[in-house]
């Protein structure tokens, strides 16, 4: 290595496999920086996205339709709009009233 440090191995080998998916690319550090960080934000963003869906199933705002073959579909629960209006928007707390 020109440097002496030790590269981070799982990085150096993400970068590789991105070449070898890739073979026709020639990226600057600069935009290869980016695919990885916007690989990095889309994988965080599905995991919270995913324990969000969970907990609004659980709670009954959300459904889900489960479909062989394609991804699950998510829709609100009409029957619990207004509960899911309340959580969004809980109104004035008591204690702003108390003087």
């Amino acid at each position: 290595m020109a440097d002496g440090k030790a590269p981070n191995m799982p990085v150096t080998k993400e970068v590789l496999r991105y070449f070898l998916s890739n073979p026709d690319a020639a990226d600057s550090l600069t935009e290869l920086a980016r695919w990885r960080l916007m690989q990095e934000t889309v994988r965080r963003s599905v995991e919270e996205t995913r324990e969000a869906l969970n907990y609004l199933i659980a709670e009954g705002y959300v459904r889900e339709e489960t479909r062989l073959g394609t991804e699950s579909l998510f829709q609100l629960n009409s029957a619990r709009r207004k509960d899911a209006e309340s959580f969004l928007d809980p109104g004035p707390k008591s204690s702003d009233t108390d003087g």
